[in-house]
């Protein structure tokens, strides 16, 4: 039977202590947004038995920062009868290895959504969303804030879907759709999408050399996004394959209609 991989390296043993709540903090660079209604199932059904031990980091200033447990840490703060909580104390080189540990707890647990992890991922200096970042930087976006709970324009929460463009397509392409399709519908909260993304970025990698930017962002802008994704699932419904490939294929008919040379196609996929 095949043994199963060990970290040795078990790092500083936590100090286990009871903490003054007023001592306690949550960092907000990296952690989730409070969840009322997980905080009154809480409240409702408190035991020291059910509580457990929160873990905390020693900050230089003598606080300490929950990087998991803030659920029941704001539960505490609520709670008329507690002034201290049982903790497990590290000490840690402050944001980037909290925010590292925030995803080590948290992510094995599957709690936390993309957008989440995103945000967690640049505390830590995660690359890969460091890239994703750059990407959308370029391009003038951003992936909403944390606690953020409506779209707004030129955001986006479709995190998965532009790693897989980036995998895909290469940082220049997803730069390029994502640039098109703020400039195409700058008022449009839902234009960042996943898969649009992903299928405009198909179509910037595979005709780099013939498609002209300024041509889509104008086809795009004379066009109803929903009725574009309306036609993306007639294609899919008649032809089968996934709906980034068939918004792509939408977007082709409506870049070349009109034109007589310098035509662009779908192309590979990767």
């Amino acid at each position: 039977m095949q043994t199963a991989a060990i970290n040795m390296n078990t790092g500083e043993l936590p100090e286990l202590a009871w903490v003054e709540l007023d001592r306690i903090f949550v960092d907000a660079s990296y952690q989730r947004p409070i969840k009322p209604r997980r905080v009154q199932q809480i409240l409702r059904d408190f035991t020291w038995a059910q509580f457990g031990a929160l873990m905390l980091v020693a900050r230089e200033d003598g606080r300490f920062a929950v990087y998991d447990g803030q659920h029941r840490f704001e539960a505490a703060c609520q709670h008329p009868a507690i002034t201290a909580v049982p903790a497990a104390i590290v000490v840690l080189d402050q944001a980037y290895e909290e925010a590292q540990s925030f995803l080590g707890v948290n992510v094995n647990r599957s709690a936390i959504s993309t957008v989440e992890k995103y945000w967690a991922g640049i505390e830590a200096g995660d690359d890969l969303m460091m890239q994703i970042c750059s990407v959308l930087d370029e391009a003038g976006c951003e992936v909403v804030p944390p606690g953020t709970k409506s779209a707004a324009p030129g955001r986006t929460s479709a995190i998965t879907a532009i790693e897989r463009a980036i995998k895909a397509y290469g940082d220049t392409a997803v730069t390029q759709a994502c640039k098109a399709l703020r400039e195409a519908w700058p008022k449009d909260a839902g234009a960042l999408n996943g898969t649009m993304i992903q299928a405009l970025a198909r179509l910037y990698r595979n005709n780099r050399r013939a498609i002209d930017h300024q041509r889509m962002v104008t086809k795009l802008h004379g066009k109803d996004r929903k009725i574009l994704v309306a036609d993306g699932e007639t294609f899919r419904k008649m032809g089968g394959g996934d709906a980034a490939l068939n918004i792509a294929k939408v977007l082709v008919e409506v870049y070349n209609k009109g034109l007589q040379k310098d035509l662009i196609s779908l192309g590979v996929k990767a």
